[in-house]
């Protein structure tokens, strides 16, 4: 406007002066050529607000673009953060070094350093970094690296599982008007098991702590009613029958839900009637035990559905095996049968495909983000973690994949390629914290803290799995 302004001021003075020269002169030519000259000027006054206007017009529209834009990434970041209670005060934080910002560098000897070429993101906050899961499914394939994208490669069995979960949980909010089902991850991993083969691919389901051998594309949406839809522990929470030889039949109800069922040899109860029915009220709906001489049938409401489990026996014995039948109240029915084979291992079966679950038996696994095609410093960070932790781990003899060892797995794509090292820890009791900007000075601290004292690092911490610090939901039982 001050432009403009002075463009007036100075045309009235140019006014000035040339009706100043045409009252002097008296001549025609000066005249014309004042006119001519003043319409010039005049249009370009008119031209300079009209660009001066557009360019106004102009910020204003940028400003409420940016406007919109911030208040749509705040409400998608507010719809992502986790709730308090997954995120809770109750993380045993533990506080480390910044080494980003040391001045004093470590020693080569001391652990092996990144090439200085990658570009990690050391300034955005790390916390709220991931979302809320409730399991992380992973699939054996004993590769560190796959396509930029695993649901494309239908060699695999990513495809087809990341299909049959999406449907799954789908029915499930169909099935649960307004009712928040947190996501579940599938990741490709490293992992090389030498105690099976045959067709299919290997698949293990965390923090249920089951493997599954011999998984096949057309299995995939058994393999979610099987695993992925009933609650978090389920396939080996259910306690068998057992004969305590004392002749009564007696419901345990623990802390964590669990239910078990004592029988006696004769199977008769107290009652003058041959049927004995007893309710108890769970926190997540009722619990209902039928018996008589040779049936217990025990039938449970959870918010995921109802679950009905027999089993059959006239003269039950410890060695024989057990079978538990569950059948689905949705709209389309299941029935999904368990048999006891030992203390580590039950079979499945859901429709015509019969699994077999076996207990995943280290105490923790140590998974690195490793898609280099997805993302190079991925790739380039995992190679040097990777040989970092397992010299940590051999040094404490405590690296392989036996009971109470730690794995190493190389794993596909999990987000926040710009946090690089990105590390998840998942212990035995159910909890998996997520790491981001993991450096090799970290292994160590890792190894100590987290795993060995369940304690979390505060300057490395993304996130976690919903529960992970919930006290009354650890160690899941078999």
């Amino acid at each position: 406007m001050i432009i403009t302004a002075a463009i007036a001021i100075g045309l009235v003075k140019h006014l000035w002066d040339t009706k100043s020269s045409t009252l002097s002169s008296g001549t025609t030519s000066s005249t014309t050529s004042t006119t001519t000259t003043t319409t010039t000027i005049i249009g370009q006054v008119a031209e300079s607000h009209k660009e001066e206007h557009k360019e106004q017009h102009k910020e204003v529209n940028k400003e409420e673009h940016q406007e919109e834009h911030k208040e749509k990434k705040e409400k998608k970041e507010k719809k992502d953060k986790p709730s308090a209670s997954s995120d809770s005060e109750s993380i045993p934080y533990v506080s480390v070094n910044d080494c980003h910002s040391c001045t004093n560098p470590c020693d080569d000897m001391d652990h092996p350093h990144y090439p200085s070429y990658l570009k990690i993101d050391n300034e955005t906050p790390l916390l709220h970094s991931t979302k809320p899961y409730t399991r992380h499914v992973l699939i054996s394939t004993g590769q560190d690296d796959w396509v930029a994208h695993i649901d494309e490669d239908k060699d695999s069995l990513a495809p087809y599982m990341g299909e049959a979960i999406d449907a799954g949980m789908q029915k499930l909010r169909d099935e649960n008007p307004g009712k928040e089902f947190p996501r579940i991850v599938l990741t490709n991993s490293s992992r090389v098991c030498e105690h099976w083969g045959g067709e299919g691919f290997q698949v293990i389901v965390l923090p249920d702590q089951i493997v599954v051998n011999n998984v096949t594309k057309d299995q995939c949406h058994d393999f979610f009613e099987a695993f992925l839809r009933p609650e978090v522990g389920h396939v080996f929470t259910q306690q068998e029958s057992k004969v305590n030889g004392q002749g009564h039949h007696k419901v345990n109800e623990e802390a964590n839900g669990e239910l078990s069922v004592e029988k006696d040899q004769s199977g008769t109860s107290s009652s003058s009637s041959s049927t004995h029915t007893t309710t108890t009220e769970k926190l997540e709906g009722s619990t209902t035990i039928k018996a008589t001489k040779t049936v217990t049938t025990i039938t449970t409401t959870t918010t995921n559905g109802i679950v009905s489990s027999s089993s059959t026996s006239t003269s039950p014995t410890s060695e024989s095996p057990s079978t538990i039948v569950a059948s689905s109240t949705q709209q389309k029915q299941h029935a999904i049968h368990y048999e006891q084979i030992n203390d580590t291992s039950r079979r499945v079966t859901v429709g015509a495909t019969t699994f077999v679950a076996h207990r995943w038996l280290p105490k923790a696994a140590i998974m690195i983000c490793s898609h280099r095609k997805r993302d190079k410093r991925c790739g380039v960070t995992a190679a040097i973690l990777g040989k970092e932790f397992k010299r940590i781990l051999r040094s404490k003899n405590i690296y392989g994949d036996l009971e109470g060892d730690v794995e190493i797995w190389m794993i596909s794509h999990i987000g926040g390629h710009k946090f690089a090292g990105n590390v998840i820890v998942h212990k035995s009791e159910g909890m998996a914290v997520w790491y981001g900007r993991v450096d090799p000075c970290h292994c160590q601290t890792i190894v100590d803290v987290t795993i060995e004292q369940d304690q979390v690092i505060q300057e490395l911490y993304r996130g976690s799995m919903v529960n992970s610090f919930n006290p009354s939901k650890k160690k899941l039982a078999w």
